[in-house]
């Protein structure tokens, strides 16, 4: 389970969790094993339809209470979305050890956060 799909001016933004492959094949950035978030640009006409998708995770584990517990290589799965007194709040689980809150203020310009 994951939040539920918004609908916006621009499509269908599905929001999703994704491990990345322990095969040798994964993305070299993030350690194997790694659950990450993803974001899916659907049509609204054709929602079979990918329209965009972002080609790297834009929340994965950073702090420490997401790399321990059950799952040492790091853990952030999405569970829960809602829109709040004008802000997002996106609820996941930690590890699967912790539950955690990441607010966006979309009134507040923030840098980007380059993955390396």
């Amino acid at each position: 389970m994951w939040p539920p799909a918004i609908v916006t001016e621009k499509g269908i933004l599905l929001l999703y969790n994704g491990k990345n492959r322990e095969d040798g094949n994964g993305d070299k950035r993030f350690p194997l094993g790694t659950y990450s978030a993803g974001q899916l640009l659907l049509s609204k006409d054709n929602p079979y339809q990918v329209k965009e998708r972002l080609d790297v995770p834009f929340f994965y584990p950073r702090e420490s209470f997401e790399k321990s517990g059950q799952y040492k290589d790091g853990t952030v799965f999405i569970k829960g979305l809602v829109f709040f007194k004008n802000k997002w709040y996106l609820y996941y689980g930690c590890a699967d050890s912790k539950v955690g809150v990441a607010i966006y203020d979309p009134t507040k310009k923030t840098p980007g956060d380059p993955i390396q």
